[in-house]
């Protein structure tokens, strides 16, 4: 996967956090950016804080096969084709799944899953020969923890369906891509660590990385080829240690993180 100057990225979940960070690298290397989230207020915000006329800015519900529909009709208007597909859009409410109403279950999922799937459906047929995929999981892709479990589902599956997804565009040279960030000072780490259970309170958690740190990061080892991706150190060892010592790293998981 070539980004280079001149090319185009559709970024769900783009309007902040990662997704925004992502999109200011992606400008620096001269790409045309698309922005999409739900909110058109934010993203316009979002917009205006990148200042350059290489962003353009699609309102749509991700979780909505009709509305990335209209989304697409709009972004390729103007266009052949898109070089990169990032999916950052995302949700994540830290409960008992007991203490969680079917709505907050279905909405994690229906975000950050079904979402992500729905948006490579949307734009599979739209991507250059040498395009690529970008789609964010998270430490709970690699194992769960308690207070995520619907979170840990959804992110489980970003990693399964990019790696089924990775064997089917093999021969068109497409490039999948899954991240495992770490915490991240985002808007969302921010509300997730302000709306914690109380039985949370006392989980030691490493530093937040800077949202651009990360995007840096993410982009470096696309253009590398590195179908998953680890934007620090803590968590390729946790990733390491899953895989290769999976009774040591649950012992030590079932220690170290929280429990109710």
């Amino acid at each position: 996967m070539r980004l280079t100057s001149g090319k185009t990225a559709v970024i769900t979940g783009g309007s902040s956090g990662i997704g925004f960070a992502i999109a200011e690298e992606l400008l620096k290397k001269g790409l045309c950016v698309v922005l999409v989230a739900r909110r058109a207020a934010v993203l316009e915000e979002a917009k205006k804080k990148l200042g350059t006329e290489n962003v353009e800015i699609v309102s749509a519900d991700v979780s909505s096969a009709g509305s990335l529909k209209e989304a697409k009709k709009r972004i390729m208007a103007r266009r052949d084709n898109i070089d990169l597909l990032v999916n950052c859009a995302g949700i994540v409410k830290p409960a008992l799944l007991s203490d969680l109403s079917v709505s907050d279950i279905s909405d994690q999922i229906s975000t950050n899953l079904l979402g992500m799937v729905l948006a490579v459906r949307t734009f599979i047929d739209c991507l250059a020969k040498d395009g690529g995929i970008i789609s964010i999981s998270s430490v709970n892709g690699i194992f769960g923890i308690a207070g995520y479990a619907p979170y840990a589902a959804s992110k489980f599956g970003v990693v399964g369906f990019s790696d089924a997804v990775r064997r089917e565009l093999f021969k068109k040279g497409i490039s999948i891509h899954v991240v495992f960030p770490p915490d991240t000072d985002t808007p969302q780490y921010r509300k997730e660590c302000e709306h914690m259970p109380e039985w949370m309170n006392g989980w030691v958690r490493s530093n937040p990385l800077p949202p651009e740190v990360v995007a840096k990061r993410i982009i470096k080892a696309a253009s590398r080829g590195r179908f998953m991706i680890f934007p620090s150190m803590t968590t390729k060892f946790y990733a390491f240690m899953a895989r290769h010592l999976p009774l040591l790293s649950r012992f030590l998981i079932d220690r170290i993180a929280p429990k109710p």
